[in-house]
């Protein structure tokens, strides 16, 4: 079971620190990307050329190259699944409703679930940070 959880932590560390470099230091290419992604939903790509050009990439990129890094270290890697849960589930949500591309959603639902693998391995801590009871409301 430690190999599975090093090859998909290291794995995971590697599609997003890809992802999140590729977002931040290398230029965008609309023709490239078009051609990458032929049979999405022509919508996707006006949403995704908005996500763009405000900004929103590289914040996003940002939190790819971060978490990636994250599942590297062994001490990290716990807050670095936690923080991909979002970002994850985010990613599936816009294949899902804005691309409608097939094999973009069955890799990021591949991706989901090797990102639930590594915290079901932590669920009774997490369980008990997340939702410990606490003495007052602040």
């Amino acid at each position: 079971m430690k190999i599975a959880i090093y090859i998909i932590r290291f794995l995971l560390a590697l599609i997003f620190i890809w992802a999140g470099v590729e977002k931040l230091f290398l230029p965008y290419d609309p023709s490239v990307f078009r051609s990458n992604a032929a049979e999405s939903d022509p919508l996707f790509f006006e949403f995704y050329d908005l996500l763009q050009n405000t900004g929103y990439l590289f914040f996003v990129g940002f939190f790819q190259l971060l978490c990636g890094s994250l599942l590297v270290f062994k001490r990290t890697y716990v807050l670095g699944s936690v923080m991909l849960v979002p970002l994850v589930l985010c990613l599936m949500a816009t294949h899902i409703f804005f691309s409608k591309n097939t094999g973009y959603i069955m890799y990021d639902s591949m991706v989901v679930l090797m990102v639930f693998f590594l915290l079901s391995r932590h669920y009774e801590e997490l369980i008990q940070f997340y939702l410990r009871k606490h003495k007052n409301l602040i």
